[in-house]
């Protein structure tokens, strides 16, 4: 859901108790300005590809835990996000909206059972590594 933010800037109303009718609708594009901005995975055959998800679809992703607890049955979706480049759209601020949730064991569970790794170890890790110092 692409919502150029320079025509309608998002805003939470002020309420003291949530009730949906009063949160304002968003206007969505029709598409992404940018044609290069959204969702990319890395293939089996190791080329990156622009995935483009209709809107009436849902999308599921499987990470490295469902690959470990699996013993490689269903393989990790190296990915990546790109979004749109400034400038682009009207030269307005186009922002990109999506909904991840994400299905994982509890914390001290085993996800590699080769190696005795719980999720928390592994979480911690995946954090790790893909944190800059």
């Amino acid at each position: 859901m692409f919502i150029n933010e320079t025509k309608q800037v998002p805003a939470i109303p002020i309420t003291y108790s949530y009730n949906p009718r009063y949160l304002p609708t968003l206007a969505e594009l029709d598409s992404s300005p940018d044609p290069t901005a959204g969702l990319y995975i890395q293939s089996r055959s190791g080329d990156t590809v622009q995935v483009k998800i209709p809107r009436d679809c849902i999308a599921f992703q499987t990470g490295e835990a469902l690959e470990r607890i699996t013993k490689g049955k269903f393989k990790a979706v190296p990915h990546y996000v790109r979004g749109v480049r400034p400038g682009v759209g009207d030269g307005g601020k186009i922002a990109r909206n999506t909904l991840a949730v994400f299905t994982q064991p509890n914390l001290g569970e085993i996800v590699d059972l080769d190696q005795d790794i719980s999720f928390g170890e592994f979480a911690r890790g995946i954090v790790e590594k893909n944190t800059t110092k």
